[in-house]
Protein backbone atom coordinates (compact mmCIF):
# COMPACT_ATOMS: atom_id res chain seq x y z
CA UNK A 1 0.00 0.00 0.00
CA UNK A 2 0.81 3.78 -0.55
CA UNK A 3 0.03 5.68 2.83
CA UNK A 4 0.51 9.76 3.14
CA UNK A 5 0.94 11.16 6.70
CA UNK A 6 1.30 14.39 7.32
CA UNK A 7 2.74 16.37 10.12
CA UNK A 8 1.77 19.53 11.55
CA UNK A 9 3.05 19.61 15.30
CA UNK A 10 6.20 18.05 16.95
CA UNK A 11 3.77 16.26 19.10
CA UNK A 12 2.69 14.60 15.56
CA UNK A 13 6.15 13.06 15.08
CA UNK A 14 6.75 11.29 18.29
CA UNK A 15 2.59 10.05 17.32
CA UNK A 16 3.61 8.15 14.37
CA UNK A 17 7.70 7.57 14.50
CA UNK A 18 6.41 3.73 15.19
CA UNK A 19 3.89 3.26 13.44
CA UNK A 20 5.99 5.14 10.08
CA UNK A 21 8.92 2.11 10.72
CA UNK A 22 6.39 -0.83 11.51
CA UNK A 23 4.55 0.26 8.09
CA UNK A 24 7.83 0.39 6.46
CA UNK A 25 9.19 -2.69 7.95
CA UNK A 26 6.61 -4.92 6.77
CA UNK A 27 6.35 -3.60 2.67
CA UNK A 28 4.09 -0.39 2.73
CA UNK A 29 5.46 2.66 1.22
CA UNK A 30 4.96 5.78 3.72
CA UNK A 31 5.17 9.57 2.30
CA UNK A 32 5.87 11.67 5.06
CA UNK A 33 4.95 15.29 4.67
CA UNK A 34 5.40 18.07 6.77
CA UNK A 35 4.62 21.67 7.71
CA UNK A 36 7.53 23.29 10.26
CA UNK A 37 5.83 24.30 13.88
CA UNK A 38 8.74 24.68 16.55
CA UNK A 39 10.84 21.21 16.11
CA UNK A 40 9.14 19.47 13.43
CA UNK A 41 12.02 19.25 11.06
CA UNK A 42 14.59 18.31 14.16
CA UNK A 43 13.01 15.39 15.10
CA UNK A 44 11.79 13.94 11.89
CA UNK A 45 16.36 13.84 11.34
CA UNK A 46 16.67 13.08 14.43
CA UNK A 47 14.45 9.86 14.18
CA UNK A 48 15.70 10.02 10.36
CA UNK A 49 12.87 9.23 9.13
CA UNK A 50 12.17 10.31 5.31
CA UNK A 51 9.99 13.37 4.68
CA UNK A 52 9.67 16.62 2.86
CA UNK A 53 9.45 20.09 4.53
CA UNK A 54 6.66 21.62 2.55
CA UNK A 55 5.89 25.02 4.43
CA UNK A 56 7.76 27.07 7.01
CA UNK A 57 6.72 28.05 10.34
CA UNK A 58 3.77 31.08 9.64
CA UNK A 59 5.08 33.77 12.12
CA UNK A 60 1.73 35.49 11.96
CA UNK A 61 -2.08 34.41 12.10
CA UNK A 62 -2.38 36.10 8.80
CA UNK A 63 0.19 33.90 7.77
CA UNK A 64 -1.52 30.77 9.13
CA UNK A 65 -3.85 30.84 6.95
CA UNK A 66 -2.22 31.52 3.73
CA UNK A 67 0.40 28.76 5.10
CA UNK A 68 -2.49 25.81 5.31
CA UNK A 69 -3.48 26.75 2.13
CA UNK A 70 0.05 26.34 0.28
CA UNK A 71 -0.04 23.15 2.43
CA UNK A 72 -3.01 21.27 1.06
CA UNK A 73 -2.33 22.59 -2.53
CA UNK A 74 1.54 20.54 -2.44
CA UNK A 75 -0.07 17.60 -0.63
CA UNK A 76 -2.68 17.26 -2.86
CA UNK A 77 0.05 17.81 -6.21
CA UNK A 78 2.17 14.98 -4.47
CA UNK A 79 -0.70 12.91 -3.69
CA UNK A 80 -2.09 12.90 -7.60
CA UNK A 81 1.32 11.43 -8.35
CA UNK A 82 1.47 9.55 -5.37
CA UNK A 83 -2.06 7.71 -5.89
CA UNK A 84 -2.31 6.77 -1.96
CA UNK A 85 -4.37 4.22 -0.41
CA UNK A 86 -5.23 6.13 2.93
CA UNK A 87 -3.66 9.40 4.21
CA UNK A 88 -3.38 9.63 7.61
CA UNK A 89 -2.85 12.01 10.00
CA UNK A 90 -3.36 13.69 13.46
CA UNK A 91 -5.69 17.05 13.48
CA UNK A 92 -5.30 17.58 9.85
CA UNK A 93 -7.41 19.51 8.27
CA UNK A 94 -5.41 19.38 4.71
CA UNK A 95 -5.28 15.03 4.82
CA UNK A 96 -8.95 14.94 5.34
CA UNK A 97 -9.48 17.33 1.94
CA UNK A 98 -6.85 15.80 -0.38
CA UNK A 99 -7.89 12.48 0.29
CA UNK A 100 -11.63 13.51 -0.86
CA UNK A 101 -9.55 15.14 -4.09
CA UNK A 102 -7.49 11.64 -4.61
CA UNK A 103 -9.95 9.22 -3.96
CA UNK A 104 -8.15 7.80 -1.02
CA UNK A 105 -9.46 7.39 2.41
CA UNK A 106 -8.45 9.13 5.31
CA UNK A 107 -8.22 7.99 9.20
CA UNK A 108 -7.88 11.35 11.32
CA UNK A 109 -6.64 10.90 14.84
CA UNK A 110 -7.66 13.95 17.09
CA UNK A 111 -8.01 14.77 20.77
CA UNK A 112 -8.93 18.15 21.02
CA UNK A 113 -12.65 18.88 21.17
CA UNK A 114 -14.11 21.40 18.68
CA UNK A 115 -14.95 23.93 21.37
CA UNK A 116 -11.07 24.20 21.65
CA UNK A 117 -9.77 23.56 18.39
CA UNK A 118 -11.94 25.06 15.87
CA UNK A 119 -10.23 23.28 13.26
CA UNK A 120 -11.94 20.10 13.31
CA UNK A 121 -14.98 21.89 12.07
CA UNK A 122 -12.98 22.01 8.51
CA UNK A 123 -11.16 18.22 9.39
CA UNK A 124 -14.05 16.34 10.49
CA UNK A 125 -16.99 16.15 7.77
CA UNK A 126 -14.73 15.64 5.17
CA UNK A 127 -12.52 12.00 7.21
CA UNK A 128 -13.51 8.63 6.65
CA UNK A 129 -12.90 7.53 9.74
CA UNK A 130 -12.57 10.20 12.69
CA UNK A 131 -10.42 8.29 15.99
CA UNK A 132 -10.73 9.83 19.50
CA UNK A 133 -9.67 8.50 22.79
CA UNK A 134 -12.81 7.14 24.75
CA UNK A 135 -12.41 10.52 27.31
CA UNK A 136 -13.50 12.88 24.34
CA UNK A 137 -16.48 14.55 25.08
CA UNK A 138 -17.73 15.77 21.48
CA UNK A 139 -20.00 13.13 19.09
CA UNK A 140 -18.96 13.63 15.43
CA UNK A 141 -21.13 11.65 13.73
CA UNK A 142 -20.97 8.16 12.42
CA UNK A 143 -17.36 8.30 10.93
CA UNK A 144 -16.23 8.55 14.64
CA UNK A 145 -15.03 5.45 16.62
CA UNK A 146 -12.98 5.48 20.01
CA UNK A 147 -10.56 3.78 21.48
CA UNK A 148 -9.24 3.40 25.21
CA UNK A 149 -6.10 5.65 25.19
CA UNK A 150 -4.53 8.67 24.21
CA UNK A 151 -2.15 9.70 21.26
CA UNK A 152 0.47 9.87 23.85
CA UNK A 153 0.50 6.32 24.83
CA UNK A 154 1.26 6.13 21.07
CA UNK A 155 5.23 6.47 21.95
CA UNK A 156 4.93 6.29 26.33
CA UNK A 157 3.41 3.12 26.55
CA UNK A 158 5.87 1.30 28.55
CA UNK A 159 5.72 -1.21 25.57
CA UNK A 160 7.06 1.46 23.77
CA UNK A 161 8.99 3.76 26.02
CA UNK A 162 11.67 2.96 29.01
CA UNK A 163 12.89 5.66 30.91
CA UNK A 164 16.81 5.37 31.20
CA UNK A 165 18.51 6.66 34.27
CA UNK A 166 21.48 5.94 32.31
CA UNK A 167 20.75 8.62 30.06
CA UNK A 168 20.37 11.44 32.15
CA UNK A 169 23.63 11.03 34.15
CA UNK A 170 25.49 11.61 31.17
CA UNK A 171 23.73 14.69 30.61
CA UNK A 172 24.41 16.32 33.71
CA UNK A 173 21.25 15.13 35.47
CA UNK A 174 20.95 12.43 38.87
CA UNK A 175 17.72 10.62 38.52
CA UNK A 176 17.67 9.71 42.18
CA UNK A 177 17.97 13.67 43.13
CA UNK A 178 15.31 16.23 43.22
CA UNK A 179 14.49 18.32 40.39
CA UNK A 180 11.50 19.83 38.30
CA UNK A 181 10.41 20.46 35.04
CA UNK A 182 8.52 23.62 34.31
CA UNK A 183 6.74 23.62 30.55
CA UNK A 184 5.72 27.64 29.39
CA UNK A 185 3.94 28.00 25.92
CA UNK A 186 3.77 31.17 23.86
CA UNK A 187 0.01 31.15 22.90
CA UNK A 188 0.54 31.92 19.29
CA UNK A 189 -1.34 29.33 17.60
CA UNK A 190 -5.06 29.91 16.16
CA UNK A 191 -6.85 28.12 19.04
CA UNK A 192 -4.58 30.07 21.74
CA UNK A 193 -6.35 34.25 20.44
CA UNK A 194 -6.87 35.92 23.61
CA UNK A 195 -5.64 33.29 25.78
CA UNK A 196 -2.43 33.20 28.25
CA UNK A 197 -0.88 31.13 30.69
CA UNK A 198 1.50 31.43 33.97
CA UNK A 199 2.04 34.63 34.85
CA UNK A 200 5.41 36.14 35.18
CA UNK A 201 4.94 36.71 38.93
CA UNK A 202 3.37 33.34 39.22
CA UNK A 203 6.13 31.78 36.85
CA UNK A 204 8.85 33.06 39.24
CA UNK A 205 7.13 31.85 42.07
CA UNK A 206 7.00 28.79 40.90
CA UNK A 207 10.59 28.50 40.35
CA UNK A 208 11.36 29.87 43.79
CA UNK A 209 9.50 27.15 45.37
CA UNK A 210 10.65 24.03 43.54
CA UNK A 211 14.67 25.47 43.82
CA UNK A 212 14.36 24.84 47.11
CA UNK A 213 14.36 21.31 46.43
CA UNK A 214 16.75 20.80 43.33
CA UNK A 215 17.55 21.76 39.99
CA UNK A 216 14.44 23.80 38.09
CA UNK A 217 14.47 23.02 34.10
CA UNK A 218 12.60 25.38 32.03
CA UNK A 219 11.23 24.82 28.66
CA UNK A 220 9.93 28.22 27.81
CA UNK A 221 8.23 29.10 23.78
CA UNK A 222 7.96 32.51 24.20
CA UNK A 223 10.97 34.81 24.18
CA UNK A 224 11.22 36.14 27.53
CA UNK A 225 13.92 35.91 29.69
CA UNK A 226 14.45 32.77 32.30
CA UNK A 227 13.47 33.15 35.80
CA UNK A 228 16.20 33.62 38.30
CA UNK A 229 16.89 30.31 39.64
CA UNK A 230 16.01 28.34 36.63
CA UNK A 231 18.20 26.62 34.11
CA UNK A 232 17.08 25.81 30.35
CA UNK A 233 16.46 22.17 29.36
CA UNK A 234 19.66 19.73 29.90
CA UNK A 235 18.45 17.63 26.98
CA UNK A 236 17.36 17.46 23.33
CA UNK A 237 14.01 17.89 22.53
CA UNK A 238 13.96 14.17 21.11
CA UNK A 239 14.69 13.10 24.92
CA UNK A 240 12.50 15.14 26.27
CA UNK A 241 10.61 12.12 27.73
CA UNK A 242 13.49 10.97 30.13
CA UNK A 243 13.56 14.43 31.83
CA UNK A 244 9.81 14.03 32.26
CA UNK A 245 9.70 10.27 33.54
CA UNK A 246 12.51 10.57 36.35
CA UNK A 247 11.21 14.46 37.43
CA UNK A 248 9.85 14.89 40.84
CA UNK A 249 7.39 17.82 40.02
CA UNK A 250 6.25 19.10 36.31
CA UNK A 251 4.15 22.21 35.99
CA UNK A 252 2.84 23.41 32.68
CA UNK A 253 0.26 25.78 30.60
CA UNK A 254 0.55 23.74 27.66
CA UNK A 255 -1.20 20.22 26.96
CA UNK A 256 1.25 18.11 25.32
CA UNK A 257 3.87 17.97 27.87
CA UNK A 258 1.56 17.65 30.97
CA UNK A 259 -0.35 14.92 29.15
CA UNK A 260 2.80 13.26 28.79
CA UNK A 261 4.41 13.90 32.33
CA UNK A 262 0.72 12.63 33.82
CA UNK A 263 0.64 9.32 32.16
CA UNK A 264 4.48 8.68 33.17
CA UNK A 265 3.29 9.22 36.31
CA UNK A 266 5.24 12.51 37.18
CA UNK A 267 3.46 14.90 39.57
CA UNK A 268 2.19 17.09 37.30
CA UNK A 269 0.19 20.13 38.19
CA UNK A 270 -1.56 22.54 34.85
CA UNK A 271 -2.34 25.96 35.23
CA UNK A 272 -4.12 26.81 31.75
CA UNK A 273 -6.91 29.03 30.22
CA UNK A 274 -8.54 25.93 28.92
CA UNK A 275 -8.94 24.48 32.07
CA UNK A 276 -12.24 24.10 34.38
CA UNK A 277 -15.63 21.75 33.66
CA UNK A 278 -15.44 22.62 30.02
CA UNK A 279 -12.05 21.27 29.27
CA UNK A 280 -11.11 18.63 27.02
CA UNK A 281 -12.21 15.02 28.01
CA UNK A 282 -8.32 13.85 28.61
CA UNK A 283 -8.02 16.23 31.00
CA UNK A 284 -10.62 15.61 32.74
CA UNK A 285 -9.91 12.23 32.38
CA UNK A 286 -7.08 12.47 33.95
CA UNK A 287 -8.12 14.41 37.11
CA UNK A 288 -10.36 11.51 37.61
CA UNK A 289 -7.61 9.52 38.05
CA UNK A 290 -5.34 12.17 40.02
CA UNK A 291 -2.34 12.10 37.64
CA UNK A 292 -3.02 15.88 36.59
CA UNK A 293 -4.28 18.67 39.01
CA UNK A 294 -5.54 21.28 36.21
CA UNK A 295 -6.22 25.08 37.53
CA UNK A 296 -7.29 28.19 35.22
CA UNK A 297 -5.16 30.76 35.19
CA UNK A 298 -7.69 33.04 37.49
CA UNK A 299 -6.92 30.19 40.43
CA UNK A 300 -3.43 30.43 39.77
CA UNK A 301 -2.45 31.13 43.38
CA UNK A 302 -4.44 27.63 44.44
CA UNK A 303 -1.85 26.26 41.87
CA UNK A 304 1.35 27.49 44.12
CA UNK A 305 -0.44 26.20 47.09
CA UNK A 306 -0.98 22.92 45.54
CA UNK A 307 2.69 22.96 44.14
CA UNK A 308 4.42 23.95 47.52
CA UNK A 309 2.57 20.91 49.05
CA UNK A 310 2.98 18.14 46.96
CA UNK A 311 6.97 19.40 46.16
CA UNK A 312 7.33 19.06 50.11
CA UNK A 313 5.69 15.79 50.65
CA UNK A 314 7.93 13.01 50.57
CA UNK A 315 5.05 10.45 49.68
CA UNK A 316 4.23 12.67 46.47
CA UNK A 317 5.88 10.31 43.77
CA UNK A 318 4.92 6.77 45.42
CA UNK A 319 1.38 8.21 45.13
CA UNK A 320 1.44 8.71 41.14
CA UNK A 321 3.13 6.20 39.95
CA UNK A 322 0.61 3.88 41.97
CA UNK A 323 -1.76 5.75 40.00
CA UNK A 324 -0.26 5.50 36.75
CA UNK A 325 -0.32 1.65 36.80
CA UNK A 326 -4.21 1.66 37.46
CA UNK A 327 -4.65 4.31 34.32
CA UNK A 328 -2.36 1.75 32.37
CA UNK A 329 -4.61 -1.50 33.17
CA UNK A 330 -7.35 0.50 31.51
CA UNK A 331 -5.96 2.08 28.50
CA UNK A 332 -3.84 0.34 25.27
CA UNK A 333 -0.65 1.02 23.35
CA UNK A 334 -2.04 3.07 20.69
CA UNK A 335 0.92 2.31 18.28
CA UNK A 336 -1.03 -0.90 17.73
CA UNK A 337 -4.06 0.08 17.47
CA UNK A 338 -3.33 2.28 14.68
CA UNK A 339 -1.76 -0.74 12.88
CA UNK A 340 -4.77 -2.86 13.20
CA UNK A 341 -6.45 0.11 12.14
CA UNK A 342 -5.36 -0.33 8.48
CA UNK A 343 -3.16 -3.86 8.07
CA UNK A 344 -4.19 -7.57 7.83
CA UNK A 345 -3.52 -9.88 10.75
CA UNK A 346 -0.16 -11.36 8.61
CA UNK A 347 1.35 -7.86 8.80
CA UNK A 348 0.11 -7.53 11.99
CA UNK A 349 1.73 -10.81 13.31
CA UNK A 350 4.83 -10.44 11.61
CA UNK A 351 4.83 -6.65 13.41
CA UNK A 352 4.26 -8.13 17.27
CA UNK A 353 7.73 -10.30 16.42
CA UNK A 354 9.40 -7.66 15.55
CA UNK A 355 8.75 -5.56 18.23
CA UNK A 356 9.68 -8.49 20.58
CA UNK A 357 12.90 -8.37 18.78
CA UNK A 358 13.11 -4.60 19.37
CA UNK A 359 13.48 -4.15 15.62
CA UNK A 360 10.53 -1.86 15.53
CA UNK A 361 10.67 0.29 19.04
CA UNK A 362 12.50 3.04 18.33
CA UNK A 363 13.46 4.37 21.95
CA UNK A 364 13.80 0.78 23.97
CA UNK A 365 16.39 1.82 26.51
CA UNK A 366 17.49 -0.17 29.62
CA UNK A 367 15.16 -0.19 32.04
CA UNK A 368 15.38 1.94 35.59
CA UNK A 369 16.64 -0.20 38.97
CA UNK A 370 13.72 -1.14 40.90
CA UNK A 371 13.10 0.35 44.10
CA UNK A 372 12.13 -1.01 47.78
CA UNK A 373 10.72 1.95 49.01
CA UNK A 374 7.73 0.98 51.04
CA UNK A 375 4.37 2.52 48.98
CA UNK A 376 2.47 5.12 51.69
CA UNK A 377 -1.13 5.15 51.64
CA UNK A 378 -2.40 8.33 48.71
CA UNK A 379 -1.74 11.41 51.02
CA UNK A 380 -3.33 13.53 48.15
CA UNK A 381 -7.31 12.88 47.64
CA UNK A 382 -8.36 12.67 43.87
CA UNK A 383 -9.57 15.89 43.15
Amino acid sequence: MDIIITIQHGGNVHFFKHFIRGLQSVGHEVHVFAREAEVVSSLLNKYDIDHELLCDEPETLLDLGVTQIQYEAKIFKRARKIDPDYIVSSHGIAASHVARLVGAESHIYIDTETSINHGNRLTTPFADRVYTPSSFNEDVGDSHIRYPGYHELAYLHPDRFEPDPEFLRRNGVDPNEQYAVIRRGAFTSNHDIGKSGISRTGYQRIVDELARNGPVYVSDESDSQLPDGAEPIPVEPAKFHQLLAFADLVVGDVATTTMEAGILGTPTVRISPFAGSSDMGKFLELEEYGLIRSFPVEREDEAIELIERLSRDPRTTATWQDRRELLLETKVDVTEYLFEQLLDDADLETLREETEDESVTLERQPADSSTDEQQAEDPIPNP
